[in-house]
């Protein structure tokens, strides 16, 4: 992966944010392994192992580079670009899942223009009435020998449990000043890439739920 400076513009907080599912999470990345004070080209060699699947496991962080193009009814069309610091964890399935690994990839600052979240399933249990509660969001696949592909398959936005999300410039109003705002990603969406024990190289792709912006992640 090749390091970059962060874009520059200054953060703005999301106008608004879906409504979080009801449940506490039993299988997520510990915050506090995202590293945020520095950009590796590769994760720790002592922290990742390989499964079955041929995927390593472990923690990658480097600078993700994110284009959106986007025409808001009756606007013009508009195309921003950002660099922002982000971070891969390759474990695992959690619960149910059944991908034959577990995918979690984020930028660091989720307050960022630019900044996404990207999570192939969520496991845990309700707080209210203490059920289950298993959501696969992504449909993976491998080759065994580190390369994998995958679709966005259920974006939970019914349950409103979307956790594949971008934030991006939304208007205040027609055409007007324009503030950071959480769209969910739509089932068109796609991963690719190819990760080894030093590095990672993943395209993610596609479109939000209501069609106004198409968008494209890098990171190699």
């Amino acid at each position: 992966m090749t390091s970059s400076e962060p874009a520059t513009d200054t953060p703005l907080e999301a106008d608004a944010t879906p409504s979080e599912p009801a449940y506490t999470e039993e299988s997520e990345a510990d915050e506090d392994s995202y590293a945020t004070d520095s950009e590796t080209e590769s994760g720790d060699g002592d922290d990742v192992s390989e499964d079955a699947s041929g995927v390593p496991h472990g923690e990658w962080t480097g600078t993700a580079q994110v284009t959106v193009d986007f025409a808001d009814p009756g606007c013009a069309a508009d195309s921003r670009s950002y660099a922002l610091p982000a971070t891969l964890i390759i474990d695992e399935p959690v619960g149910t899942e059944g991908n034959s690994f577990h995918l979690s990839w984020a930028s660091d600052d989720q307050t960022a223009d630019g900044a996404f979240g990207v999570t192939s399933a969520q496991s845990g249990t309700d707080t209210v009435d203490g059920e289950s509660v298993e959501i696969a969001y992504w449909s993976l696949t491998d080759d065994g020998e580190g390369s994998f592909s995958g679709q966005l398959t259920d974006t939970a936005a019914a349950a409103g449990a979307s956790l594949n999300l971008l934030f991006v410039p939304k208007p205040l109003f027609q055409c007007g000043t324009y503030t950071s705002f959480p769209y969910a990603m739509n089932t068109d969406t796609t991963i690719e890439g190819s990760i080894t024990d030093d590095s990672a190289s993943i395209t993610l792709s596609g479109t939000t739920v209501d069609g106004t912006r198409s968008f494209r992640v890098e990171w190699s």
